[in-house]
């Protein structure tokens, strides 16, 4: 069952999208494992996962050239147990060529390792389908 988390790990998930806000993406590079996966396909069904830090560096350079100002904030964040946290994140920005501002929730579920990496991380529409997709999967099959 879902938990809210604690101020202080809020506050790690925190800094960790301030990197992303201050363009520190080698750093925010740096939480996640050598063969961590990066999805926005359950919301960008165009876009591919990308694995390793080397793909994660190169794809998050293209978001920021392709969005200026773009922010996330997250705005709570649960523990999903076995190393899951389902964090709600408002997204804004605008487009870099067409001038569109952004300003809309996301979620993203995370899955840390042991040694406190992340090695999956994952974008829903919202909270509740992050929170059912943790569900599924840990489920037996």
């Amino acid at each position: 069952m879902a938990q809210p988390v604690s101020p202080e790990i809020l506050a790690r998930f925190k800094e960790g999208f301030e990197c992303w806000n201050r363009d520190e993406i080698e750093e925010m590079a740096s939480m996640y494992a050598e063969d961590a996966v990066f999805d926005l396909s359950a919301v960008f069904a165009d876009t591919a996962p990308v694995r390793g830090h080397e793909d994660m560096n190169r794809y998050w350079s293209e978001l920021r050239e392709t969005w200026a100002g773009i922010r996330q904030d997250p705005i709570e964040a649960f523990d999903l147990g076995s190393g899951q946290y389902a964090v709600d994140v408002r997204l804004s920005g605008k487009g870099s060529r067409s001038g569109i501002e952004v300003d809309q929730r996301f979620a993203m579920l995370y899955t840390f390792g042991e040694d406190g990496k992340v090695v999956s991380a994952r974008l829903f529409p919202d909270v509740a389908a992050a929170f059912s997709a943790a569900s599924s999967a840990a489920q037996p099959a």
